[in-house]
Parts: C-alpha cells; sequence; structure tokens
C-alpha cells in the first residue's frame, strides 16, 4: 500500500511540473522574459568616451546618431563608427574636415554619421542589440588610434 501512494504522489506532482514547464516554455517563445521588450534604451561596457542616453539608429538608412561623452582627460578626435547589429557590420568614417568628431575634454557632444553601404533595412520598432566600436585619436601628440567599445540597446526608429 504504501508503494502505490508514493507513485500516486509522484504521478500527481509530476504532471504540475510538467505543465509548469509546457507554461514557461510558451512564455519564453513569445518573448514574456526578454528584458529588452520592457526595458528602456541602454548602455553598456564603454571605457572613456561613453554614449549617453538618448541616441538613435534608423531602421531603413542605418544612420546612427550617438550622444558622446569625453571622461579620456584631453581632447579626442573620433574617426569612425563601428556597428554591428545581428549579422550586419557598418563601418562610419567621419570627415576630419569638418570637425564633427572633436569633443573638447569633459564635453558632450552629438555625433551622426550614415552608413555609405552594408546596411539592410530593419523594420521600425523591432528592439535591437548594437556592439559599438568609438575609433579615436589625439588632434595634438601621437598618433596612435584609440577605441572605446560596449553595447547599445533600444528601439529601431
Amino acid at each position: 500500500m504504501k508503494g502505490q501512494t508514493a507513485i500516486e504522489y509522484l504521478m500527481t506532482y509530476g504532471w504540475a511540473i510538467l505543465i509548469i514547464l509546457i507554461v514557461a516554455g510558451v512564455l519564453a517563445y513569445y518573448g514574456i522574459f526578454s528584458p529588452s521588450s520592457f526595458l528602456g534604451p541602454t548602455a553598456r561596457g564603454f571605457g572613456q568616451v561613453q554614449v549617453l542616453n538618448p541616441w538613435a539608429l534608423a531602421a531603413s538608412d542605418g544612420s546612427i546618431t550617438l550622444n558622446l561623452a569625453n571622461r579620456v582627460g584631453g581632447e579626442i578626435n573620433v574617426t569612425n563608427i563601428d556597428f554591428t547589429v545581428g549579422s550586419v557590420n557598418v563601418d562610419c568614417d567621419l570627415d576630419a574636415a569638418t570637425s564633427e568628431g572633436i569633443i573638447a575634454s569633459g564635453a558632450d557632444t552629438v555625433v551622426s554619421c550614415t552608413p555609405a553601404s552594408g546596411w539592410t533595412a530593419l523594420t521600425t520598432g523591432d528592439t535591437y542589440s548594437a556592439t559599438v566600436v568609438i575609433s579615436y585619436a589625439y588632434p595634438s601628440g601621437p598618433t596612435a588610434q584609440f577605441s572605446s567599445a560596449g553595447t547599445i540597446t533600444g528601439t529601431l526608429s
């Protein structure tokens, strides 16, 4: 009699656990547990050249607008922004002649670039996670290139 009671106990709780796992799997499939669907835009991992909120990534042409903060300790010249969304890798060279990418020490500035090629149109309103590498140099002094890399997430505009 004890064996039958134990088997009934295990079967009852086994079915309950199986139903809970199936419901959790369906919820995960439909994105209920995806933090990007209920969190706002986030920026992680950047070094001394940081990306501040707000920024924008256009779904149609891949133009990216970043609010950059210079925490290097000296004036810098942002020369290149390389970003990857999914399998699409886009390289944006900034025009040094316009001094668009020059940021004073401790200052914030908005830098925009539209890629010449390599962008595949995506759907407006979709969430994304983009790896961004910001290349910069000092306008005076050594000619070495430095970089600050991180990830931004948000909704395509």
